[in-house]
């Protein structure tokens, strides 16, 4: 009951943020929408527990994000990090909060 309607909402964010992100372009606000940017979903979920020896933890892999965005909800432990200007920078968790990812397609 959760996930079906957490990947709603999502996917009404994402509508909205691509109505958003046309305008901002000085498109009209449904191209986006009409060229089926956010026609594909995938809702992906990552756990890792603790580990006894976290110098020798590994998440997930260091890699670009093939969609147009990418919402995400972050946990309060964090791991995120970005990729600015060759070097690699956490994103720190806010309760409650989104983060908003430019997918290849778009950038």
């Amino acid at each position: 009951e959760i996930l079906p309607e957490y990947s709603k909402r999502t996917a009404e964010l994402g509508g909205s943020l691509m109505e958003l992100l046309a305008e901002a372009l000085g498109l009209p606000s449904n191209v986006l929408i009409d060229m089926e940017c956010m026609k594909a979903q995938t809702l992906a979920l990552h756990y890792y527990p603790p580990c006894p020896q976290p110098e020798l933890t590994v998440g997930a892999t260091k890699h670009s994000d093939p969609s147009f965005i990418t919402i995400l909800l972050q946990d309060h432990i964090g791991g995120l990090q970005v990729l600015h200007q060759d070097h690699w920078i956490d994103v720190v968790p806010f309760h409650g909060a989104l983060v908003v990812n430019v997918g290849d397609l778009l950038q």
